[in-house]
């Protein structure tokens, strides 16, 4: 499916949601339906494989982060994010927000990009299956994704990804950003996380 106006937001789409829920495979299969359009996928993880493979590993199989700085990780992500949007290019950016902090953070650092924000959420029956599949992340990371990932920021668009496949989410996307393209949520946020002075 090729892109046409409507059917994608201008720049920038965020993607919220625990581990699992399925953001980096949404993200993917709109990079191929938004064609020729060329959307980059970017996102924390990202940054985080190109530290030493050891404390990758024992992030993301121990959930050991006590070798990581994450809110350095954070605002280097932020940071990469506006270059990329700098230099002109469309981004999916997919994220795990578990905190006020990490809310406030984001909303700040993108506070005059106006995003689309889409909402991923998903039974824990299956979130369950999903990371023991994965095999790339602790049932315990997951599981606080899973309580507290939806808490901290509204979105303009919410999908249930239980017992869904990739394309037929996508079709819900789009058709969400068809009906209502502007990125409404935002201001919202920006209410709820005010800059501090």
């Amino acid at each position: 499916m090729k892109h046409q106006n409507g059917d994608a937001p201008d720049r920038l789409l965020v993607i919220i949601g625990g581990s699992g829920t399925g953001k980096s495979t949404l993200a993917r299969t709109l990079q191929a339906r938004w064609l020729p359009a060329q959307w980059l996928h970017f996102s924390a993880d990202t940054l985080l494989h190109c530290l030493p493979q050891m404390v990758v590993d024992s992030a993301n199989q121990r959930n050991d982060w006590s070798s990581i700085d994450r809110p350095l990780l954070r605002s280097s992500t932020h940071a990469c994010l506006h270059a990329l949007l700098d230099a002109g290019h469309r981004v999916i950016f997919d994220c795990v927000v578990m905190s006020e902090r990490a809310a406030r953070d984001l909303v700040v650092s993108l506070r005059v990009c106006g995003p689309y924000v889409v909402r991923l959420t998903c039974s824990w029956d299956e979130t369950r299956q999903r990371t023991f599949s994965r095999g790339d992340r602790t049932l315990e990371e997951a599981e606080r994704g899973f309580q507290t990932a939806g808490e901290h920021l509204l979105a303009d668009c919410d999908v249930d990804t239980t017992g869904r496949g990739p394309a037929e989410v996508a079709d819900d996307v789009i058709a969400a950003i068809a009906q209502r393209p502007r990125a409404m949520a935002w201001r919202e946020n920006l209410a709820r996380y005010p800059i501090e002075p």
